[in-house]
């Protein structure tokens, strides 16, 4: 009965790391892209020629490129689709990932429509 209980223990402890492994390697995935919180933004500067264009990130008007240079845009970390435009020239638009705490500058030259 001892070399049993000892056996069932032995399982037992198996068993319990077994589940804490799995547990912890399970938890370790892919962050959670649209927590907002500390830790959870990342910063986009812009510098855009011609700097009076309008910025738009994911459809919404932010502002001027000129209000982006030195004072980055907040966005949650996650991929962001970031237009750039003024009449008189081609649209530049792309997606930026943008990663937790990262700071990226986004450069962008228009080029005058034809």
């Amino acid at each position: 009965m001892t070399l049993l209980k000892l056996n069932s223990e032995a399982n037992m402890r198996k068993f319990i790391l077994l589940f804490l492994f799995i547990g912890l390697v399970g938890g370790c995935g892919y962050p959670k892209e649209t927590l907002r919180g500390v830790g959870h933004e990342g910063f986009l500067f812009i510098v855009a020629n011609p700097d009076d264009a309008e910025v738009f990130i994911d459809g919404e008007r932010i502002g001027l490129a000129s209000d982006f240079e030195s004072n980055p845009i907040e966005l949650r970390s996650g991929t962001h689709k970031v237009e750039i435009r003024k009449p008189g020239y081609l649209a530049d638009i792309r997606d930026v990932y943008v990663g937790n705490q990262s700071r990226h500058t986004l450069k962008i030259n228009l080029k005058r429509a034809q």
